[in-house]
């Protein structure tokens, strides 16, 4: 069976496939396939040519199997080759071998020495891929590993790297390709999911970006078109939070099926924040009540034990108000003394959420969760905490420029017109922070699946 390259590529890329230059950049948005382009164009060059392996690469070796290792399999049979009779492959160590001897290996930041000696010194490595360029710390750390494997060649050798730009245009990656744009050594190609036939994408990728592109614009371009779309100091966009009055959803006849608690607890120096977070039968996610106490300019400050009878008698009252259950009590995992002292009280484990080392990331969840525009505020009082933290979650001033974008984590004072009073605490806050955003991503992580987020 012949098989034609430009039916299996897409039309953006028919100019470059025959490309040897030594540097090729593939940068994109969701669903451009320029994965499935480079591992195809790699596959196609390990038959093609003698004495021509490959080494493919990922910042850490344990995302190899279901990224670079699934891609380069579904390349080949693409391009009508069978496993066990076109090529051999193995996972330990993790490689594929074709008949000619050409082979394709696959090796992690973290574990690369241990592939390049795996490697015979007769065998030539014509190719390097850097897969999710994003993921890696430094330039620097890129080009050691690349003039690691380059020597011994003297007719052609190309390293690729592809990636999905990060939105802020401070990040390395973004600084580096726009550098490298008028080196003559370089390619640099920018593709999206709109070249790419229909009948590949299928019917509800489509719609997903659509959709994306009707209710968030700017996310859009983003994650789809491939475009830097910068970092202003506002983290969210408040514009596509709904706010609805307390009387919507017993006018709408809207019921709450199941209900979700999520906690950032402060102790002496912070306010201890919990929102009640409800799915309605309309499909619409609500945050439904607030509770907020803040120890800010109080002499005596609540204790572990009463901050948890508090939480508790907080979660009696949601489920008496809307008649149903709470399916996950989520908690910062770094907060142990009010997990202890509330398993001490009431036999109940708060589920510790891994929220990672990344903030970053976990403001993009959230952000990709408002971007659905499935998700509605209770305009009570107890939530007005929420949109003053929300309408002034800013980023740390020239963190962005930094590389290194950080939220403000400042208290700030109400103005002396504004007052905060939370029914459940029975008291006042004088101060804001970032409380209210932090119980809102912990609870986005701990239910990305639920939430429609699969990362």
């Amino acid at each position: 069976m012949k098989i034609k390259i430009k039916e299996i590529i897409a039309p953006h890329f028919w100019n470059t496939f025959n490309s040897k230059k030594t540097n090729q950049i593939y940068k994109g948005g969701r669903s451009s396939t320029k994965s499935s382009m480079i591992s195809i164009k790699i596959v196609y060059n390990s038959l093609s040519n003698n004495n021509c392996s490959t080494v493919i690469l990922r910042k850490h070796q344990n995302q190899l199997r279901k990224s670079v290792y699934k891609e380069i399999k579904r390349a080949c049979k693409r391009l009508g080759l069978e496993e066990g009779i076109d090529y051999q492959a193995k996972l330990s160590p993790m490689e594929i071998k074709f008949n000619n001897g050409n082979t394709i290996y696959f090796a992690g930041g973290d574990d690369y020495e241990t592939v390049k000696g795996m490697i015979d010194e007769k065998t030539l490595i014509k190719m390097v891929w850097f897969e999710e360029l994003t993921g890696w710390d430094n330039p620097e750390d890129v080009e050691q590993i690349k003039a690691t494997f380059i020597r011994g060649n003297d007719d052609w050798f190309i390293t690729f790297y592809s990636y999905n730009p990060p939105k802020n245009k401070f990040d390395w990656v973004n600084k580096w390709t726009e550098e490298k744009q008028t080196n003559k050594s370089y390619i640099v190609q920018q593709s999206d999911y709109r070249t790419v036939p229909k009948r590949w994408l299928g019917k509800i990728a489509i719609e997903e970006a659509e959709e994306l592109k009707k209710n968030d614009e700017k996310r859009y371009k983003w994650i789809y078109l491939g475009e830097v779309i910068g970092l202003e100091g506002l983290i969210y966009n408040p514009d596509i939070i709904e706010y609805v009055d307390e009387k919507y959803i017993e006018e709408n006849k809207i019921k709450i099926t199941n209900i979700d608690i999520a906690i950032d607890s402060g102790h002496q120096t912070s306010a201890t924040a919990v929102g009640c977070y409800g799915l309605g039968n309309d499909g619409y996610w609500y945050l439904l009540d607030t509770y907020y106490y803040s120890p800010h300019e109080k002499t005596i400050k609540k204790a572990p034990s009463e901050l948890s009878k508090d939480i508790f008698e907080f979660e009696i009252e949601m489920i008496k108000k809307y008649k149903t259950t709470i399916e996950k009590e989520t908690i910062d995992s770094a907060e142990g003394a009010l997990r202890n002292q509330y398993f001490k009280d009431y036999g109940r484990r708060l589920h510790p959420v891994d929220k990672g080392k990344d903030k970053e990331k976990l403001i993009e969840y959230s952000q990709d969760f408002l971007a659905k525009r499935k998700f509605r505020v209770i305009n009570n009082n107890n939530n007005q905490i929420f949109k003053k933290e929300n309408e002034n979650y800013m980023w740390v001033k020239d963190s962005v420029e930094k590389g290194k974008p950080t939220p403000d984590k400042t208290e700030k004072a109400f103005l002396s017109s504004e007052k905060y009073y939370n029914t459940y605490t029975k008291d006042y806050a004088y101060s804001y922070g970032d409380h209210t955003q932090d119980n809102f991503q912990y609870w986005i992580k701990d239910n990305l699946q639920k939430l429609g987020l699969k990362y």
